[in-house]
């Protein structure tokens, strides 16, 4: 003889499903179905202005069950909408349906736009990527138009309508011509549900920047001085030091020709250098004047 052990205790059924509802993103829906006596039935649909749209449908057997299962609701048109989600348990001896009131919105997205570098040359490649990600950074595919801007004016110089950022992403780029207006550019990608993200670039004729030579030698040398310090430093205007190859002279200049020597003596050094450099110069001449000539390169 078979016995029943669930005689008396009533039948148990409960779904758990998010109240708001993202599209083109995967949902979870779940269900507890408690000391059942026979086979059903469970289905999940969503109602709504554009019609029902059949979620799942599953057929059970076990007397208890928890089961989850996912499911991907389409592009909607509008930005949100409301629907019914309706959950219906149906077998031999029972018919069970219960309707919840949900939210549906299409799946935020967040767009970044990089560029491979802020300041380009005429004549250069700018080279830039778009990635799109939804709330949990998994990528989304969509629709996005992109617009190069010249500012302040907001003359249109390059434009891409309706890109699709396969898999979340894009890597495009745009020829600069050889001599084009020099200032501020604006990158706009605008998504289909109008909203627009900004980024900014420039273009400019980069001219290196000026540096200084600094030359530290002693206010008088004397002929009984065996050595002389002379500090030489290339010094950009920012203040970094300038990295090169520095090359000084070291003369003594002839005022009168007391005798057959008609040319001047000079030693002449080079180094390179990172930062600065400090020349021991020698004085084994007996001079009446000594002076410093020097370059960078």
């Amino acid at each position: 003889e078979k016995y029943n052990f669930y005689p008396s205790l009533p039948r148990q059924y409960m779904a758990l499903v998010p109240s708001l509802l993202h599209t083109e993103t995967p949902e979870k829906g779940c269900f507890l179905l408690s000391y059942l006596n026979e086979t059903v039935t469970l289905s999940a649909s969503l109602e709504s202005l554009r019609g029902n749209q059949n979620l799942f449908t599953d057929l059970v057997v076990e007397k208890d069950l928890f089961h989850c299962v996912s499911f991907t609701l389409p592009k909607i048109s509008s930005f949100s909408e409301m629907a019914f989600l309706s959950v219906q348990i149906k077998g031999p001896t029972q018919d069970f349906k219960k309707k919840n009131t949900v939210l549906v919105k299409n799946a935020p997205s967040l767009v970044f736009v990089q560029t491979d570098k802020p300041i380009y040359k005429p004549g250069q490649t700018v080279k830039f990527r778009i990635v799109s990600v939804d709330e949990n950074f998994h990528p989304v595919s969509e629709l996005v138009r992109i617009s190069i801007l010249m500012e302040p004016k907001g003359n249109r110089v390059g434009q891409w309508q309706s890109l699709k950022l396969e898999s979340g992403l894009q890597q495009l780029a745009f020829p600069l011509s050889s001599e084009p207006i020099q200032g501020s550019y604006k990158m706009v990608v605008q998504k289909e549900s109008g909203e627009k993200i900004e980024h900014s670039f420039t273009v400019e004729e980069v001219v290196l920047p000026k540096f200084e030579v600094k030359v530290h030698v002693p206010k008088i040398i004397s002929i009984l001085d065996e050595k002389v310090n002379i500090t030489v430093c290339g010094i950009y205007t920012y203040g970094k030091p300038v990295p090169g190859l520095a090359t000084v002279s070291m003369c003594r200049k002839l005022l009168h020709h007391f005798n057959c020597q008609k040319k001047e003596f000079c030693e002449k050094f080079s180094q390179q250098v990172n930062s600065g450099f400090i020349l021991h110069f020698t004085n084994n001449e007996v001079s009446s004047c000594i002076y410093l000539q020097g370059m960078m390169m």
